[in-house]
């Protein structure tokens, strides 16, 4: 009885966990528009959304694992594309900040550098 307890919470769990953007604090709310472009620089991708836009910033984080040295050719066990999401209104005052987590397939990796 307990093992099915417990199989209940951990699948609740996966199927629960949020699938898209997650929303968090960041000093860079209230703050214009022209901030954001000061202190990051220019978005990599930019969204409008009506008056709104949502200015997006992209990163990719590469893990290796415990090895003890990397290598060229070492290939990563995984990518993550990382996306921080600024949102600003008409007024060009960002007010709500997310954060994306998607994994990469390898194969969609190598094309993404071919281009």
């Amino acid at each position: 009885m307990r093992k099915i307890g417990l199989i209940l919470v951990f699948f609740s769990l996966i199927y629960c966990s949020p699938k898209g953007p997650v929303t968090y604090s960041s000093p860079m709310v209230g703050k214009t528009k022209s901030d954001l472009i000061k202190e990051k620089g220019t978005a990599q991708k930019v969204k409008i959304f009506g008056s709104d836009e949502a200015l997006i910033y992209v990163v990719r984080e590469a893990y290796f694992g415990r090895i003890k040295e990397i290598k060229p050719e070492t290939k990563p066990k995984q990518i993550v594309e990382i996306e921080h999401i600024y949102y600003v209104n008409s007024l060009g005052k960002i007010y709500k900040y997310q954060v994306w987590k998607k994994k990469i397939k390898p194969n969609q990796n190598k094309s993404a550098e071919k281009q």
